[in-house]
């Protein structure tokens, strides 16, 4: 029985009584277990498919490279700014309508739109009509992952939270094994283009899922209990950079999008140019690598959030640091490796260790933000780390792949590049142990 249900079959109250008490204090009182893990389910599609639009470009940067005849640097700013820069400027204005608004209504929107927008990828003729459709894909995307979240964290109570955010946290390389195994399958049989048409098409039966199966709790509370009613965004964003914790996250996270978008996404490639591996090889590897570090690196990293956050808020962000810290080695000595089965092992462990810090990277923003803010907050995450991360990662490794790539040789180049994005795990790590310092003065959760 959820807390509505219970509260409203008190008997001996009256009417009044009853009806001022039926609201309960917070909104995940609204909901049974069931319901939340089956929403949950939901909002897990609804980041699969994000991420299946977002990633399938990674298995089409060879086929497009050589039909377009572009540079690494030209396929960077496709894989990066050209998705980044929409995806960003607008994921701010959309989390204040998601702090507000039917967020609901948000993600089915954004979902049919960004997967029309991938399947027109598929139809273009040159390198700038790409561009300005992954433009739109970006754009369309950026009402998606802040709104989740912010829906998250109003469906499960805190202690609940990391296990949840680890869950859908999968979703993302469950979307990026999905791209490379299935993308890589559908472009080496059938060409990149019907790849890019069948998964936005596909992508499209989600928004009518998440339509159906999700709700919004503030359709279900009075206006008194609805924390998220009244502040505006000057106010919002002006109580966040106000907190110290959230600043070091925030950098934090952005050295994490260095290397998530900016090294990781040139894997496939590295496999075909330092190993001569076919496409379709290389991108079942690193999907099922992919896959592995999800489930292993998520559930893990969401169980030690939950139960290190009970202990001390400070614990959280220190979680995420110490996690990317060891990472960094076991990606060294992947990148260095010429034989086959060291990297996958280093690649195994090194992508356990970052994607277990992804749930307490989303956990300690959700633990200093407060409700009223919650989709703003993330969408600043999100806007750091996409205008930075995802919008300079790619460019400037391939940048740094041409350059070296100039004297070294295609695979070396690219392997160096790799090579210095993930030294970005370091500095962000330390920001991270930085924002436990200040954690358990800025909590609200």
């Amino acid at each position: 029985m959820s807390a509505v249900e219970e509260i409203s079959s008190r008997p001996g109250l009256p009417a009044a009584a009853q009806a001022a008490d039926r609201t309960p204090e917070h909104p995940w009182q609204l909901f049974s277990s069931r319901q939340r893990w089956t929403m949950l389910a939901v909002l897990f599609l609804v980041s699969t498919v994000s991420n299946v639009d977002r990633q399938i470009m990674t298995v089409a940067i060879e086929p497009i490279k050589a039909e377009f005849h572009a540079t690494d640097t030209q396929m960077g700013l496709l894989t990066g700014i050209a998705f980044a820069l929409f995806y960003a400027t607008l994921g701010l204005p959309i989390a204040r309508w998601a702090d507000r608004g039917n967020r609901k209504l948000i993600i089915t929107i954004s979902i049919t739109f960004w997967s029309i927008m991938t399947a027109i990828c598929g139809t273009v003729q040159n390198f700038a009509q790409m561009f300005f459709a992954r433009l739109a894909v970006g754009g369309g995307e950026a009402g998606a992952l802040p709104t989740s979240q912010s829906l998250i964290a109003d469906y499960f109570p805190p202690e609940l939270r990391g296990r949840a955010i680890g869950i859908f946290a999968m979703a993302g390389v469950a979307g990026y094994a999905a791209a490379l195994i299935g993308g890589a399958q559908i472009a080496s049989r059938f060409g990149w283009r019907v790849m890019f048409v069948t998964f936005g098409l596909s992508s499209l039966l989600i928004a009518v899922v998440a339509s159906l199966g999700l709700r919004e709790p503030r359709h279900m509370l009075s206006r008194r209990a609805d924390p998220a009613a009244g502040e505006r965004l000057g106010p919002s964003i002006a109580a966040l950079i106000g907190k110290p914790s959230f600043l070091w996250q925030i950098w934090g996270g952005v050295f994490f999008g260095i290397v998530s978008y900016g090294a990781l996404i040139f894997v496939v490639s590295h496999l075909v140019r330092s190993f001569q591996l076919p496409l379709a090889q290389a991108g079942t590897i690193y999907g099922s690598i992919s896959t592995v570090t999800a489930i292993v690196g998520a559930l893990a990293g969401g169980y030690l959030t939950d139960r290190l956050g009970r202990r001390s808020p400070a614990a959280v962000p220190s979680l995420t640091g110490w996690l990317m810290i060891a990472a960094l080695p076991f990606f060294l000595i992947a990148m260095l490796s010429h034989d086959l089965t060291l990297f996958v092992v280093c690649a195994l462990i090194g992508g356990c260790l970052v994607f277990g810090a992804g749930p307490s990277l989303f956990a300690g923003i959700h633990i200093v933000c407060g409700s009223p803010r919650r989709a703003t907050a993330i969408a600043l995450l999100y806007f750091m780390m996409n205008s930075i991360g995802l919008g300079g990662g790619p460019a400037l490794t391939g940048l740094l792949s041409d350059t070296f790539g100039a004297h070294e040789g295609s695979a070396m180049g690219l392997r160096i590049a790799m090579l210095i994005s993930f030294t970005a795990l370091l500095p962000g790590g330390v920001c991270f142990l930085l924002a436990g310092r200040t954690m358990k003065a800025d909590a609200e959760r």
